[in-house]
């Protein structure tokens, strides 16, 4: 029976502790940090009283081109370094062989 009571002990302290903040200071410094971004970028003029900024929809971009880049993000070519190793790593090769 102790055993019993131990394992719910440590499983309510895993339980509360992982618990999410839900506290109203914590939401509502969210949604500032979320209005000012917004306003940072250009796409909020002015706060309007009762809506809610810190949504996904705000957050994120829904409408991108491209699925593969959700972040319409420029594309970095690093084949080219790999095919620079590739090549130097034959030349070692080569100089090892003769």
């Amino acid at each position: 029976i102790y055993l019993t009571y131990a394992a719910s002990a440590v499983i309510l302290t895993f339980a509360l502790g992982f618990a999410p903040d839900t506290s109203i200071k914590t939401w509502a410094s969210s949604e500032a940090q979320a209005r000012l971004t917004l306003q940072a970028e250009g796409k909020l003029d002015k706060p309007v009283f009762g809506v809610h900024y810190d949504t996904p929809e705000n957050k994120f971009d829904f409408e991108s081109v491209n699925p593969d880049n959700p972040f319409n993000e420029d594309d970095d070519d690093d084949d080219d370094d790999d095919d620079d190793d590739d090549e130097e790593e034959e030349e070692e090769e080569e100089e090892d062989d003769e």
